[in-house]
């Protein structure tokens, strides 16, 4: 009897095994999650709903070029870093490489450069030039983020807001002195909210990558990487720059 129910299963198991064969890699459970954030020019939410922006647009023409997919979420960026950080099969952009992620991640990229920066409130009447002139105001950043875990290494305590669009409203309420953050998405976020803000000076320049858990297969990382080298040496990736960038313009 075990025999003949042997027999009867051996046709299906050999059909099952011959799709599995011809299923691509993205089809045998390893479909990735690209978590991100709201961090413009960079990354966001359209008011369509769909995740945009500079970086964004590179990972999706890199993954239609690699033949891959990708399931792409906007999340609060402590979530979408932890989530990448500790869960299998998930992704997060736009990270900045430091040598304290490193170990953690496998890294894709680099997708583009972005310049730390500390801004105040136009007209406020602090004046700095470096970081250690800083010491004594209330500085802000948020949960996570690699702009305040730099200055705060350098000795200057930060004040962590739960997302970094918040703190351009907390610079305007008088919350917060000085405001660390990106250029590009210190500049963005400012005019979305009309609050019109001053740049002190620029302190680092960082590339931001797309960091991926140790259980991504290196099949895919490793494409998403040839894809991205491939369409930097064709323009593209200035060509999405420029294009965002105008949209955004436009949009303002």
């Amino acid at each position: 009897m075990k025999m003949r129910l042997a027999m009867r299963f051996l046709p299906a198991r050999r059909w099952i095994l011959a799709m599995l064969c011809c299923m691509p890699v993205t089809g045998l459970g390893y479909d990735v999650i690209f978590n991100t954030e709201e961090y413009p020019p960079f990354n966001y939410r359209t008011e369509d709903g769909d995740v945009a922006g500079i970086s964004t647009q590179m990972l999706r023409q890199a993954i239609k070029e690699a033949g891959l997919t990708a399931d792409f979420r906007l999340l609060p960026w402590a979530r979408a870093y932890t989530e990448a950080k500790l869960r299998d099969s998930h992704c997060v952009y736009s990270t900045s490489r430091t040598p304290e992620r490193e170990s953690h991640f496998q890294w894709v990229g680099p997708l583009i450069v972005n310049e730390w920066a500390a801004f105040v409130r136009r007209g406020s009447e602090i004046d700095a030039a470096r970081l250690d002139e800083l010491a004594g105001l209330r500085v802000g950043s948020f949960r996570e983020d690699a702009v305040g875990q730099f200055v705060e290494a350098q000795g200057i305590p930060i004040i962590l807001a739960p997302t970094e669009r918040e703190n351009i409203h907390r610079l305007e309420a008088g919350l917060i002195d000085v405001w660390v953050s990106g250029d590009k998405v210190a500049q963005q976020l400012a005019t979305e909210a009309n609050a019109p803000i001053e740049k002190l000076f620029t302190f680092q320049r960082s590339t931001l990558y797309l960091a991926c858990h140790p259980s991504v297969p290196t099949s895919i990382t490793e494409r998403l990487q040839t894809s991205l080298d491939a369409m930097r040496q064709r323009g593209v990736h200035e060509r999405i720059r420029r294009n965002v960038m105008e949209r955004l313009e436009r949009n303002r």
